[in-house]
């Protein structure tokens, strides 16, 4: 069976399963932190497939993996993972998971880089203005890169804009290079 089905059947149920315990935001947060381990950690994702790691420990890894977020519905979800061999879908399962609960939620996530710390008052108007836009709340992750030389990177979903100096340049350079 096709692993995006798989992942996306396993979110589906567990979403429905969490909600109706009061869960879903603190499943929310557990797979938020389970898909940050196993992203940084390669080598959580080689361990949980390996066949020679008993399922004891890999629940326990995988509990340590959601760090204090872990629910008891949480737990349930890893235990039955583990039963059904689904160890290599976990990041896929909390990736769908993820998605899932921010469409249902309405949850828009925006990314911007910028060249130096944006002041409070400029992230204050960008969440009000896409809160406004999209009728639903927001995650912004705000990160700093000097290399930018100045401006900014922002994105949603598909959405982009690169207002930096350093994408400026890059244009420029590829606008020379093929003309």
């Amino acid at each position: 069976m096709n692993d995006g089905l798989i992942s996306k059947r396993y979110a589906k149920a567990l979403l429905a399963f969490a909600a109706a315990r009061g869960e879903d935001k603190l499943m929310y947060e557990s797979m938020k932190q389970l898909s940050a381990s196993i992203a940084a950690t390669p080598r959580l994702r080689d361990v949980l497939q390996s066949p020679a790691v008993a399922a004891g420990d890999k629940e326990e890894l995988l509990c340590g993996a959601a760090g204090e977020a872990a629910g008891e519905s949480y737990r349930r979800f890893v235990k039955l993972a583990l039963e059904n061999r689904r160890e290599g879908s976990l990041q896929s399962i909390a990736l769908s998971y993820l998605d899932l609960y921010r469409r249902v939620h309405r949850i828009g996530r925006v990314s911007v880089v910028s060249a130096a710390p944006l002041s409070g008052d400029f992230v204050g108007r960008i969440r009000c203005d896409v809160e406004r836009r999209t009728r639903g709340t927001l995650e912004l992750d705000l990160r700093v890169d000097p290399s930018l030389g100045g401006g900014f990177i922002f994105q949603m979903d598909d959405f982009r804009v690169d207002a930096s100096v350093a994408g400026q340049l890059e244009k420029i350079r590829r606008q020379l290079a093929n003309g």
